[in-house]
Parts: structure tokens; sequence; C-alpha cells
């Protein structure tokens, strides 16, 4: 054969292999992203697949990611080709593609076994190999004849997601009512996880906070504010909605969107309104929080996250990264990336109020900041890392020194977050918009570590768990330097940015607005004792945990803090003699009495009075 001829035969081969490898990518990863969705929306998804969520971005996002992979695995192919017969060479790809195209969707759900997967992959790829063999030429034919409408398919998918989202954001902008004159901004930074005693500026020994100390400096800081809830969802609902768990009933699951939240009542008010999430996992669209956001900034903000929203991407994490030793969050978004998005936003209409909602996760589990904040605080050079809750190391075995380490990176990651909110901040001034805009800095929980036995968080209502950092600053509008002792819960936030406001909207949020406590300093001694709430979770990670047992209420005094749990009985702690709650007085005579004030507190609140025989509880050792 003539070198002119093998060059040719060699060319038609690497061009029939790459035609497959993109109709095989394709068309795995249209029915993968379709079955991503729907998988989700029906909790098909075991539990490792259904922690990465995705929303309708994945229909472009797959494809093009096994466009890419697949074209890689083809282009490979067409070069071995060359030295291979092309009857073999053509069975060899139509079995690899079809074979990855299988184990693509036996892999989806994350309920068949890996090993089964593959034996499914390989016998249906088998009899496709041998069905192509049979009729080559009609198979290549009909290749070449369908791919560019499987494209055009793939590419209506991106033209709809992504074209359709900046249609729909450009037309709720264009439909916004005027704004009230000299509407202020609305700024709410929370730093997910973060537990109030360990900023410098609630008297933490560790310089960790410095611009939020300044912040808190310029406006009004509450010593004593509570989360609703332990952990981000039912917290979050709360934070929009003004309402407690057992009212927004985000207490497990999606937020259903019963009640109004800030960030629609604002919208319809004339602002711009964005959330922007680095929580992954719970703060997204996916769990019912884009309602009244023009715009929500949560998933394949990088390509490295979206690659880790496939089927692939997911495998190839847990298989293979964890493997090499990479235990972070895949394509974690640090706070100084968000900062980007959010100027960005921020800069496109700079002609109307706007209310931007930031969750930054930097805080969260597996502490792991980047250097030099992870050894900031630390004699060692790398410390944090071993508590990580997304590997489902939440008990390990810690040395002193080790959890001492965790400490320390938790508090790095405190110092780097802090130095973005400077940053964030800083870029408001720079454009002018600091003087008009109102900052709120909170959290939606605390951390334990080692607090009555536990570690994390979503697990009880001890004060590290629920006790958050509060400050609302706005220059030339609020006092500057007020320190508020009474005890308040998160839930008045909507109410208080409402009056704040000035808009109206009284009614539409219950309050109380938090505003009278820095108007009318110790006129407030009946001010509602914040409660928060936690559900019953009876699973196997949580069975050290007083939540497995029942479901659990927490309400807090000036002096008690109390805290029932269905099965377990009644805590009560004097947090103002015994702050590290190491004291259970509920057994005392005094103790009793004072648990049975607090349960018919809580009986007014919730609608029913919670039991009030004392079962053996664990006390310390919680």
């Amino acid at each position: 054969m003539k070198p002119e001829t093998v060059r040719a035969d060699s060319m038609f081969l690497v061009r029939d292999v790459l035609t497959m490898a993109a109709w095989f990518g394709l068309v795995a990863s249209l029915m993968e992203g379709a079955g991503l969705l729907l998988c989700q929306r029906l909790n098909w998804l075991n539990w490792d697949m259904a922690l990465v969520g995705v929303w309708y971005e994945i229909l472009w996002v797959s494809p093009a990611f096994n466009l890419l992979l697949f074209g890689a695995v083809g282009l490979t192919l067409g070069v071995l080709g060359r030295w291979l017969p092309k009857r073999l060479m053509l069975r060899m790809s139509v079995f690899i593609f079809a074979f990855m195209m299988f184990l693509d969707w036996g892999l989806l759900t994350g309920r068949i076994r890996h090993s089964a997967a593959l034996v499914f992959a390989a016998g249906l790829a088998s009899v496709a190999a041998r069905r192509v063999e049979r009729d080559a030429e009609g198979a290549q034919h009909f290749w070449r004849r369908s791919l560019p409408w499987v494209a055009a398919l793939a590419l209506a998918a991106l033209l709809g997601v992504e074209g359709g989202g900046w249609l729909r954001e450009r037309n709720n902008i264009a439909k916004l009512p005027p704004a009230p004159p000299g509407a202020p901004n609305v700024l709410v930074l929370l730093v997910d996880t973060l537990r109030a005693d360990h900023l410098s500026t609630y008297g933490y020994t560790r310089n960790t906070s410095p611009n939020i100390d300044q912040l808190a400096r310029q406006g009004v800081l509450f010593e004593r504010a509570f989360a609703t809830s332990s952990w981000t969802l039912p917290s979050h609902a709360s934070l929009l909605t003004g309402r407690y768990p057992h009212e927004h009933g985000a207490t497990d699951d999606s937020y259903d969107g019963r009640f109004p939240n800030i960030a629609e009542t604002l919208r319809d008010r004339g602002y711009r309104t964005a959330g922007f999430s680095t929580n992954i996992f719970y703060f997204t669209r996916r769990n019912g929080f884009g309602r009244g956001f023009i715009r929500f900034d949560d998933y394949f903000h990088s390509p490295a996250d979206m690659a880790a929203r496939t089927v692939f991407g997911r495998k190839f994490r847990r298989l293979v990264l964890r493997r090499l030793g990479y235990t972070d969050i895949p394509a974690r978004r640090r706070a100084g990336e968000l900062n980007q998005a959010v100027l960005r936003w921020l800069d496109r209409d700079t002609g109307r109020p706007f209310f931007a909602f930031l969750n930054y996760f930097d805080v969260h589990s597996p502490y792991l900041p980047l250097q030099p904040y992870r050894s900031r605080f630390s004699k060692l050079p790398n410390p944090g890392g071993r508590i990580n809750h997304y590997l489902q190391q939440k008990r390990p075995e810690l040395t002193p020194e080790q959890l001492q380490g965790e400490v320390d990176a938790y508090d790095g990651a405190i110092a780097y977050t802090d130095e973005q909110i400077g940053r964030l901040l800083g870029e408001l001034d720079r454009r002018g918009m600091r003087e008009n805009t109102i900052v709120v800095i909170t959290s939606d929980h605390g951390e334990a570590f080692g607090e009555h036995g536990l570690l994390l968080h979503v697990q009880a209502l001890y004060r590290p768990l629920i006790q958050v950092p509060l400050v609302v600053s706005w220059p030339g509008k609020l006092p500057a330097g007020v320190r508020v002792t009474t005890p308040v819960s998160q839930v008045a936030l909507p109410a208080t940015l409402m009056e704040l406001i000035g808009t109206g909207g009284h009614g539409v949020f219950p309050g109380p607005s938090l505003a009278q406590l820095w108007k009318s300093p110790g006129a407030n001694s009946e001010f509602p004792y914040p409660l928060s709430e936690l559900s019953h979770m009876p699973f196997e990670a949580l069975r050290h945990a007083p939540n497995y047992h029942g479901a659990m209420q927490s309400l807090v005094s000036p002096q008690w803090h109390y805290i029932h749990n269905d099965k377990l009985g009644t805590d009560l702690f004097d947090w103002e003699r015994d702050p590290l709650e190491i004291h259970n007085l509920a057994r005392t005579p005094e103790g009793q009495r004072i648990a049975n004030e607090f349960a018919a507190r809580l009986e007014a609140m919730l609608g029913q009075r919670p039991k009030t025989t004392l079962k053996e509880s664990s006390g310390n050792a919680r």
C-alpha cells in the first residue's frame, strides 16, 4: 500500500473514532444531566451522590465535560489505530465508548455497587460491539448523520439554560418598581460555622478578626446573639424569613417557601437581590433558597466545580483524589473568589439599591485555610484537616495536640475570612457605596471542639453551637461602639432590616426589631428569649449525640440556658456563673422550679408543653 493511502486510511480512522467519541459522549451526558436532576428531585441518589447537588446548568455542563473526556479517549484510540487492523480498531472503540456510556448511567444514582456497574457496562458494551461489527458501515453512517442533531440538543441546553437565565435576570431587573429615594444597600455577610467566642471583639485572646472588630466599633454589636438551630438549613431559613424552625418547616429538608423572605420583600420594593453561597450542600437553589433572589450564585462557579458535579467527576474525586491525599471539599470556593463574583455583580448596575446575602464557607470543616493562615496560630506547619464532615470523619481519635491543631486551623480560617471581609468593604469604599450600605456580620451556627464530648455541630444546642456573632453597621445612621447585652435571636434580623430601611412592610416579618435595643438600652428586659430548635436525627453517625435520641429546644435568658430533649429530659445551666456549661442544675430544687418556668414559656412559643419528667440525663457527658 502506498504511503499516501496509509495516511488517508489513518485520517479516515481517526475521524471515525472521534465521531464515535463525540456521539457516545454527548448521548451519555445528556441522559446523565437529566438523570441527575430527576434522581435528585425524587431522592433516588445515595448520600455520597446527593451531597454534591446540581441545578439546570448540569444539562450543558455534563455534555461539555464528557465531550472532552470521550474526545481525549477517542484521540488516543485514533493514534493507536495507525498500528492496528481497522476492523479490530473499530470494534475496540465501540466497546470502550459504549462501556463508558453504560458505566456512566450505572453509576448515576450511586446505589449500584461499582463492581456491579462495571459488569453491567461491560456486558452491554460487548453486545453493542458485536452488533456494530455485523454492520459497521451502517453504524458509522448513523453516527455521522445523527451527531449534528445530538450536538444541537446539547447546544440548545447551553443556550436555553445560560441564555434563558441571562434574559430572566435582565427582565426581572427591568420589571423592578422604582426604589424609594435614598434607599440604603443591604449587605449580609454570613460566616458559616463561626462561633462568637473565637472573635477577638467577643473577648477571644487571639487576634482573629481585626476587620470585624473595626466594624463592631463603628456600629452595634450584640454580645449574646443566638442562632435558631445548630446547623445550616434551618438557620438560613430563619435568617431570611424571620420565622423559627417549627414555623418555616425547614428542619430536615428543603425550605418550601411557605413564608415570604427578606429577598422577596426587598425585590418588590425595587432592590436588586442576589445570593452568593460557598455552602454547596445546603444554602443553595436546590434547597429552596433561590426565592426572591434575582441572581443566586452557588454551583458551577469554576471548571473544577463543574467537573466535580458530573458522574465521572464525582467518582474521580472519591476513588482517585482521596487516595492521593486530597481531603478538602472538591473545588472549594474561597472567600476571595466569592468577593470577586459579588463585585462583578455590583458593577453591572449601580443605579439601584442592592440586597446581597453572602455565605462564606472557609471556617467550616475540614479546617484547611490557605497558607499562611493555616499555620498562623499554630506551631505545626499544617494543622487541621483531621476533623472532616465531608469524609464522615466526625469523631476521630485525637490527641490533645491534634485537637489544638484543629482549633488553630479553625482560627486561621477565621483570620483569612476576616481579611477578605475587610477587602470587600474596602472595595465598597472605593466605589463610594459604603456610606449608604447597611452591613450585617453573623453566622448560622457555631462549632464544638470537645465541649460535652462533641465535635462539629448539628448534634445539640449547647452554647458553643448556637451563640454566634451579630454586628450591624451603617455609618452615620447607627450609633458607633454600642454593645447590646440582652440575649437576642437572629430571627429578628428581617424585621430589623425593614425598620432600618423604612420602606414599610411591617407585619411581613413578626419581629420584634432589634433597633429598640440600641435606641433604648436597658429598657427591654422583657425582650423575647432566643429560641433554638433541633430535630430528632436517628442516624448512626449521630449515635453519640443528644439529638439522636430526641428533638431538642433551647431558651436563653440573661442568666439561664434551658435545653430540653424529648427523650433525655432537661438541662439547665447558669451561664453567667458557668459559661462552659459544666454544671447541670436541672435536678436541684431551684433548678426544677426554673425549668418549669422555661417549659411554660416554651409551651407558649411552640403551642405544646415539653415533658417535665426528668429522665436520665448525661449532663456533662453530652
